[in-house]
């Protein structure tokens, strides 16, 4: 049985067959803003094992990075900045990254912006 249900998958538009962790994924960076704050949010390779790196900022005072592996999950409090235990390995990560990417461009482009 899939951790996705039917709902979920339709909802993002994500056949039942699909692979959802493809090679490219690892390459690039997704921002989604929300009202107040955005999520960032990207996959890197740690021990030949894909993991989740999620920073969500908000100017109502939470500022955290979750580093989600296979079998857990670490959460930062970021809001002065980033624990000497995760900064090396997470702007290591972000270097090889070729290109942020927003959801919000779409858009922006459809209403005439950038």
């Amino acid at each position: 049985m899939s951790r996705l249900s039917e709902k979920v998958l339709k909802a993002n538009n994500i056949h039942e067959n699909e692979e959802l962790i493809r090679e490219e994924l690892f390459e690039m960076k997704e921002i989604i803003e929300i009202p107040f704050g955005s999520i960032i949010y990207f996959l890197a390779l740690e021990d030949e094992k894909p993991v989740l790196y999620v920073e969500m900022a908000s100017r109502m005072g939470s500022d955290d990075l979750y580093v989600i592996k296979e079998d857990s999950y670490d959460c930062y409090d970021i809001y002065d900045g980033y624990p000497s235990e995760i900064e090396d390995k997470y702007f290591a990560h972000l270097k090889n990254i070729k290109k942020s990417k927003s959801r919000f461009d779409k858009f922006k482009k459809r209403n005439g912006g950038e």
